[in-house]
């Protein structure tokens, strides 16, 4: 599953509570794939309450650390 900014409906809008913003500025060190992290794995399982989400799906899901953007390290679920 990949979330952007991009095809967000409401970019723009609801930015200031957005998981996904959340998400994008935490700082967690260097590039590579990570375990969830307790807050992304209860935001994952809110996904999968939902019916957004297979649960065998997101059982698979790691944390992947990208340095790629300028000024900071994010963190993507996926």
């Amino acid at each position: 599953m990949i979330v952007t900014c991009a095809t967000c409906p409401v970019r723009g809008l609801r930015c200031d509570d957005c998981v996904v913003t959340a998400l994008a500025t935490i700082s967690v060190g260097p590039p590579g794939e990570r375990p969830l992290d307790a807050k992304e794995r209860r935001a994952v399982g809110l996904f999968v309450s939902a019916g957004l989400l297979d649960s065998g799906y997101a059982a698979t899901l790691t944390a992947t650390v990208d340095s790629g953007r300028v000024g900071r390290v994010g963190r993507a679920v996926g």
